[in-house]
């Protein structure tokens, strides 16, 4: 037995649905896709739209009904759900959504966090949670960054995508205006003594987080005016982005 009411999914809109593992088509459409159930309920709870909550008998039998508005679920065949799934697993309840309006420009603020060519989504997503933990509201990302839509960013950031906008930028204009620029770098001073007079350096103030692979671009190197590093210790090459956007965070912004 179906549990709501109106027409079922179609082909179309079921093939609509899969597609949505492509970036050229989540710019297409304009749409993208959440799955599982606490992805599901965060964006249900959010700001964004939802154009439909799909999920199986299987996923009924053992969670019940979500937490949403009836008229916005649909339940839908194992097989269908395995077409539409972008998980080797799929959960068994997925959110159809509407990409919002991109923001153009960030809202004043004292501090911001800046990626520059962030390629890994689930490290963009680990990054997004991080900002959200610290209390950022938004990120500012070059625009070669990856796609925050990405099933990848949106399940690692566990819903916080839904409260940190992603703004891209020309980063190199837009430092232009900042009057203390942060980098992380190898060879920048140890972030436990540079933190020490963060509180005396000009507002506002920003950190600028590399690629995974390639580091911060040269065009960016010249607008650091305080690099900083995180002192190795052991044996370990590197720190991935996410990890070294926790620690310097924390010296920033923790409390």
């Amino acid at each position: 037995m179906h549990i709501c009411c109106g027409k079922m999914a179609s082909l179309a809109e079921i093939k609509q649905i899969a597609s949505l593992r492509y970036p050229k088509f989540r710019q297409k459409y304009g749409q993208f896709v959440v799955e599982g159930r606490k992805g599901v309920d965060e964006v249900f709870h959010s700001n964004l739209k939802v154009v439909k909550i799909l999920l199986t008998a299987t996923y009924l039998s053992k969670f019940g009904k979500p937490n949403c508005a009836e008229n916005l679920m649909e339940q839908v065949s194992e097989k269908d759900m395995e077409r539409m799934s972008q998980m080797d697993t799929p959960p068994g309840i997925l959110a159809w959504m509407e990409i919002p309006v991109a923001v153009q420009k960030p809202e004043h603020a004292p501090f911001y966090l800046i990626l520059d060519g962030i390629s890994d989504p689930s490290n963009l997503g680990a990054i997004l949670r991080i900002a959200d933990w610290y209390g950022l509201n938004q990120v500012i990302l070059s625009s070669d960054c990856t796609d925050e839509y990405n099933l990848k960013c949106v399940t690692a950031s566990m819903g916080s995508f839904t409260r940190v906008k992603c703004i891209r930028l020309d980063l190199e204009h837009f430092l232009s205006g900042v009057t203390t620029v942060y980098g992380a770098l190898l060879n920048g001073q140890s972030i436990y003594e540079a933190s020490e007079k963060m509180g005396e350096t000009p507002q506002p103030q920003a950190l600028i987080i590399g690629s995974e692979s390639h580091g911060i671009r040269e065009n960016l190197l010249a607008r650091i005016n305080h690099p900083v590093t995180i002192p190795r210790i052991g044996g370990a090459e590197s720190l991935n982005a996410s990890v070294a956007t926790g620690i310097l965070l924390d010296r920033f912004l923790g409390k």
